[in-house]
């Protein structure tokens, strides 16, 4: 299979998108379907999955023809900070609002990238900060606490 593959690295993508298409499919087989006039909560997930499925089979079959860049080796540290950005994240959501869990998240995260400039992280925070609350707060009505009680939230 070795001599198959030209794209190592699409090769690994598109199979972790088939991975987490099925993953998905998997989890929410519970989830009622509903139809397009009246999405059940398992209507979204499922057309999201079969298109990360769907992808994932195409960049599978473009990695056996399309030459690509060989795979590097892996470096622990970065994968390390972003996934722990997402605990974090998690972590600060419920305990100091959308603002400080997405701030956080981006801040810890760009450790993963050497020369990366403070600047820049502080403007990419304060930029997907204002995304997230525009698209989940004002956009959908979510009820996220935006900011720790007591600071107007």
């Amino acid at each position: 299979m070795a001599g198959l593959v030209r794209a190592p690295r699409d090769l690994l993508a598109g199979m972790f998108f088939v991975v987490v298409g099925v993953a998905t499919l998997v989890i929410g087989a519970d989830y009622r379907l509903g139809s397009l006039l009246s999405m059940g909560p398992g209507y979204f997930p499922r057309i999201i999955a079969i298109l990360l499925i769907a992808l994932g089979a195409v960049i599978v079959l473009a990695s056996l023809r399309i030459q690509g860049a060989p795979l590097e080796r892996w470096r622990l540290g970065p994968m390390v900070l972003v996934l722990g950005s997402i605990v974090v994240f998690g972590w600060l959501l419920e305990r100091f609002g959308l603002m400080a869990a997405v701030a956080a998240m981006v801040v810890v995260s760009a450790y993963a990238e050497k020369g990366r400039s403070h600047v820049e992280t502080i403007l990419v925070a304060v930029a997907l900060t204002a995304l997230a609350w525009l698209i989940f707060v004002k956009g959908l009505g979510m009820p996220i606490m935006v900011w720790p009680e007591g600071m107007g939230g």
